[in-house]
């Protein structure tokens, strides 16, 4: 019996006009509180998107800064290698024009020679002239085409 009594006694206070309209403001202050914690996250989300996106910006600058330094570093490199490469070209061709030059006045003085030296060394004799003779001709016509 005191359950029912109580129960009905509730009934009663919440029938009254100032029990529903604090009820309604429970109600209404609730759910404010529920949108607001919502947009509390949805801001919270937009923020923490924010800051990543501004964590991806600078590293993406860091990335291309570093891109750049590289890709001017391979440049220069490339730029040492083939200066280093000319000069070596130019060491072997002065090489060459001295070996060519020695087998030239070694041919001379094996033609001034006897007989005999000449049988012996017939083979070299042969080898280096025509190198010689390529070397003359390429001297004749840069004569020529100077004149």
């Amino acid at each position: 019996m005191p359950l029912k009594k109580l129960q009905e006694l509730v009934q009663k206070i919440a029938e009254t006009k100032n029990v529903k309209k604090v009820i309604s403001d429970v109600q209404s202050v609730t759910h404010d509180i529920h949108t607001k914690v919502q947009k509390l996250s949805a801001d919270e989300a937009v923020k923490r998107y924010k800051e990543l996106a501004k964590k991806v910006v600078s590293a993406e600058n860091e990335l291309q800064k570093e891109v750049t330094k590289v890709v001017a570093q391979v440049k220069k490199t490339a730029d040492d290698v083939e200066k280093n490469l000319e000069s070596y070209k130019r060491k072997a061709e002065q090489q060459r024009s001295k070996i060519e030059k020695i087998i030239l006045d070694k041919a001379q003085s094996l033609s001034g020679t006897k007989k005999s030296s000449r049988s012996t060394n017939s083979s070299k004799k042969t080898k280096s002239r025509p190198t010689a003779v390529k070397k003359t001709k390429t001297i004749r016509k840069k004569a020529i085409i100077k004149k």
